[in-house]
């Protein structure tokens, strides 16, 4: 079942109003209710106050048949006098947020959780501060007490300076390693002293994390790792990172789509655990004024239909203002129950299938920094999947698991590929052709030059052209039998953007020179882009796409199989209606049945019926 959890504020949650917010909670069907705390109080009566609310409005929400969780922040402290600070490995404090090496804030951090779960709650929730990455200039945490820990885990004497250096440039090496280390068994020992605490109250409570960006791999541990200590004897609970407002904000690049495969990529690392998955459906800051509905449920639809999530945590209500005062949220998922019912019907028991997105976990410790393409060392940046995305926004579908129609590798994904990969052919763009070449692999380039820029990317084939907006490229010898399929002209020639190329072991693959790190994502987001893939994964992996559409910015497309049917879900997440759309299929196909649209076919095509700004449609397809 499709668990639906809505976290609401402690805080504003009084008598006078508890049966308002119940009300609007059952308007989204929910399960689960999280009453947030915010941060720790230091101040003993602040803290009280707060305690005794959440004791109440805790048995107010079970007496009406709810799950309850708190959820309160990790390490966030305003006007800390008292603990260490974390500090980036460039050295800057980070002031808000105290270091889990400091054992006086462990104590106090535990003694408050004890307190909480004394309050009666099903659950206790980390926000997603339980990270030491994205809080400053650079990752986290070089603080006195990191560095010491690392000191003696390799036996030097190293400095923050000389630490800074090892940790950001060359190969896999010991200090690296030991940051890593570090990190990570600060925080599985606070985890470890949280779950010891609340087992002295009820070890029946189950104890939650909110993920970050750096919660994979960056912090030296991972988000299903800390899910099961904090666990202890429960069924493990995480929320995975990635969210809506987002999109609205265009946090670092991400698009809708880029979010919605965000969460699929985290659930590829998880699901297999065990572990109970929420989807973050955040809508920050709120109201709809500022984070409109249609992302919401335009993530919740995408999500529900992928099935990568057990549930998720709908943030339908405005944390501040009266509850009367944005109640649409809540009324566009009522308008979408009957949609929820229909993807079930469609997309339920069948399993993803499209382009194989290989995106590995771990990359920071093997990571050579830098290359001769990518002089970007930026670690962080290596968490958002610019294959998943260019393949998105394309309208191509994705999967996570198993060999794909063919597969997509970028960047330093490459030095963890496994062999099975190579099964199909792959589509690499030059940071990764880079690795795979010094792996010992032909992906037919002989050398690689000094980047270059050029005003167009030009087609061979039908001689279009597309504006680079300052993309970077770089000149390569090429094996004479590969095929340049499009080129970058500049001022002193043509350098290939894209060619296909078959070594003698029969390995193929499709290269977009292209440094994906750094670059604006003109070059991977156009017409032709997503043609290119369409067109070439046949030639890739010996099968066609199980459906594709050509020409429509930002239309999102999911695929699934089962039982000789396919389903297939187009979410435009864009401003402009796609006018009858044409969804070019895998095979012919007999019968079709649809979702919020009309449809026909005739042969291997599926022609459907408009698609507004945001709207969503699927069909599904029989033999």
């Amino acid at each position: 079942m499709y668990k639906i959890s809505v976290p609401i504020m402690n805080a504003n949650t009084t008598k006078n109003d508890r049966e308002k917010v119940l009300k609007e909670i059952k308007r989204f069907d929910a399960n689960r209710v999280f009453l947030a705390l915010g941060t720790y109080e230091l101040d003993p009566d602040k803290r009280r106050i707060a305690l005794e609310a959440l004791a109440d409005n805790c048995q107010f929400f079970k007496d009406h048949n709810f799950e309850v969780g708190a959820w309160i922040w990790t390490f966030w402290i305003h006007n800390n006098t008292t603990f260490r600070n974390m500090r980036s490995i460039k050295g800057t404090e980070i002031k808000k947020f105290m270091c889990p090496t400091d054992e006086r804030f462990v104590a106090f951090a535990t003694d408050y959780i004890k307190d909480i779960a004394e309050c009666g709650v099903d659950i206790i929730q980390f926000d997603d501060d339980f990270r030491y990455g994205f809080l400053s200039d650079s990752p986290a945490c070089l603080c006195d007490g990191h560095i010491a820990a690392i000191n003696r885990i390799t036996g030097e004497h190293s400095t923050r300076q000389e630490l800074e250096k090892y940790i950001t440039s060359g190969a896999k090496n010991k200090f690296r390693d030991a940051f890593l280390k570090a990190n990570g068994d600060a925080f599985r020992s606070f985890a470890a002293a949280v779950r010891r605490a609340v087992d002295e109250v009820n070890p029946n409570i189950r104890i939650s994390l909110c993920t970050c960006m750096s919660s994979w791999d960056i912090d030296g541990t991972n988000a299903k790792e800390l899910a099961t200590i904090l666990a202890g004897g429960t069924k493990p609970l995480l929320r995975l990172i990635g969210a809506p407002y987002w999109a609205v904000k265009k946090s670092w690049g991400n698009s809708l789509q880029d979010v919605i495969e965000l969460e699929r990529m985290e659930s590829s690392w998880t699901r297999a655990e065990g572990i109970e998955i929420m989807a973050e459906g955040d809508v920050y800051p709120r109201p709809r004024i500022l984070c409109p509905a249609a992302y919401l449920e335009g993530f919740d639809t995408a999500i529900r239909a992928s099935g990568c999530t057990d549930g998720i945590l709908k943030y339908g209500i405005d944390y501040f203002s009266n509850i009367e005062y944005e109640t649409g949220y809540a009324q566009f998922h009522e308008r979408n129950r009957e949609t929820y019912k229909a993807i079930d019907s469609l997309f339920g028991g069948k399993v993803p299938c499209g382009i194989r997105v290989y995106e590995s976990m771990k990359k920071i410790s093997n990571m050579v920094m830098p290359t001769k393409v990518n002089s970007d060392v930026n670690i962080e940046k290596l968490f958002f999947s610019k294959a998943a995305g260019t393949l998105a926004y394309n309208s191509i579908p994705t999967t996570y698991e198993g060999e794909g129609v063919c597969g997509i590798v970028f960047d330093e994904n490459a030095r963890n590929l496994p062999a099975e990969a190579f099964r199909k052919g792959l589509i690499l763009d030059v940071a990764a052709a880079e690795i795979l070449t010094e792996r010992g692999i032909d992906v037919g380039i002989e050398s690689i030059g000094d980047a270059v820029s050029g005003d167009c990317e030009r087609f061979l084939e039908d001689g279009n052209r597309i504006l680079t907006n300052g993309a970077i490229s770089y000149p390569l010898k090429l094996r004479k039998s590969a095929e340049v399929l499009s080129v970058l002209d500049t001022a002193s020639g043509t350098v290939p953007v894209s060619y296909r190329y078959e070594n003698a072991n029969r390995q193929r693959f499709l290269i977009i020179n292209l440094n994906t790190r750094s670059m604006n994502d003109n070059l991977l987001k156009h017409y032709a882009r997503g043609r290119q893939y369409a067109e070439q994964a046949a030639w890739l992996g010996g099968g066609a796409l199980p459906a594709y559409v050509y020409g429509s910015p930002s239309l999102y497309i999911q695929c699934k199989q089962g039982d000789g049917a396919l389903a297939v879900g187009l979410w435009n997440f864009f401003a402009d209606t796609v006018f009858s759309p044409t969804v070019q299929l895998d095979k012919a196909y007999s019968a079709i049945r649809c979702i919020n649209c009309e449809g026909h076919l005739d042969g291997n095509q599926a022609y459907l019926s408009d698609i507004p700004p945001f709207g969503f449609v699927a069909f599904e397809v029989k033999p």
